[in-house]
């Protein structure tokens, strides 16, 4: 699924990427193509949910690798 990723107040859009997880609202949603990755820093919030704009939930980047990173609600 494509994935948008937001500003913590979610103002504006930071980066977008894919998931194979199955559900969005898992507790630790895994992504992979993220882009640009210099935007999305370990240890801050972000709204992240469906490339449309809905399903947005208050995440924490808790690991990031390259262009893979995990949010955790």
């Amino acid at each position: 699924m494509d994935i948008l990723i937001k500003n913590e107040a979610g103002t504006a859009p930071v980066a977008t990427a894919q998931s194979d997880d199955a559900n969005i609202n898992a507790n630790d949603l895994h992504v992979t193509n993220l882009d640009p990755t210099g935007l999305i820093i370990l240890n801050s919030d972000y709204l992240v949910g469906l490339d449309d704009g809905t399903g947005m939930v208050g995440r924490t980047c808790i690991e990031k690798n390259g262009n893979t990173a995990t949010f955790r609600k």
